[in-house]
């Protein structure tokens, strides 16, 4: 079947009609007619019984709409990625970031940029450490943001800044006053522990075993938004990123960083070889403006 095909049966199967189908593609109703005729002569069989004026798709057509459905869906969406990029007047970036930093740094840095580059549209996404190389290599994004920096020749990773770890609580848990705790308050408490956060989390294991610290993970959670609920709800603390405990800091909640913790870099990764890609280097240069 060719597309013109796919497209005719499509909606003659969804309307049941040769006049609704050639309403919505607008066409003429003897044009939907020959290639729907076309497209049975090229299959060998019938698509549609003809009765009092209607159209009954046949089993065979039942059993190729699932596969015409996906394919028209797809090139729908071809369709208006090609309608997208055909309006596009300043450039487009497609960027990927961590679940930790989707409120903290993406929103700030898309409106920032939409200031000094009103033409430039925006893909956002989040995704985690472990997909960024294959993420930047396949180039399904243009830049990514992390907190990662080991990544080999191919991905060039420019620190923005860095920041602590820190503790999430229900207000009055610690004294509020304090601007830090030491480790040893989490010692055999029980914590909200997040699952698969990467080298924050990597980090946070890494600390607590040089503090001689064991607290007791009660809850595991797999997004910072989970665990920050959750700790609003009174139901224990999360150690998180810095940037995180600034993102939900509230009346409710308290945010104290941990003495001694590592620090994290906050990096932005992109293919070494856009080094010279001016669009990618002002998003970089913006978010050294707001973050650095």
């Amino acid at each position: 079947m060719r597309i013109r095909h796919i497209e005719v049966f499509y909606h003659v199967y969804q309307e049941g009609s040769i006049s609704a189908a050639a309403r919505n593609l607008f066409v003429s109703q003897p044009s939907v007619s020959k290639v729907l005729r076309h497209a049975e002569d090229q299959l060998g069989f019938a698509l549609f019984d003809r009765r009092k004026g209607r159209l009954y798709p046949t089993k065979a057509a039942d059993e190729l709409f699932k596969e015409v459905s996906e394919i028209y869906g797809r090139v729908s969406a071809l369709n208006r990625t090609a309608g997208n990029i055909r309006g596009r007047k300043g450039g487009h970036l497609r960027i990927g970031v961590l679940p930790s930093l989707g409120f903290a740094i993406a929103p700030p840095l898309v409106a920032a940029m939409r200031v000094d580059e009103p033409g430039v549209s925006f893909d956002l996404a989040t995704l985690h450490s472990e997909e960024i190389t294959a993420a930047l290599l396949e180039k399904r994004f243009d830049l990514c943001v992390g907190f990662d920096d080991e990544f080999d020749d191919r991905i060039r990773c420019q620190t923005i800044n860095s920041v602590n770890l820190s503790v999430l609580s229900q207000r009055g848990t610690f004294d509020d006053d304090l601007t830090s705790l030491p480790s040893h308050v989490l010692d055999g408490r029980e914590i909200i522990g997040l699952r698969g956060s990467g080298p924050v989390a990597d980090r946070v294991s890494a600390y607590l075993e040089q503090a001689g610290v064991t607290p007791l993970v009660a809850i595991s959670a797999q997004t910072y938004y989970i665990a920050a609920q959750l700790v609003e709800l009174g139901a224990g603390a999360a150690i998180v990123d810095g940037f995180t405990a600034r993102r939900f800091k509230s009346d409710m909640v308290a945010a104290h960083d941990l003495d001694g913790s590592p620090a994290l870099p906050f990096v932005a990764m992109t293919l070494a070889e856009q080094s010279d890609d001016a669009l990618i280097e002002k998003c970089v240069k913006t978010m050294h403006r707001l973050f650095g």
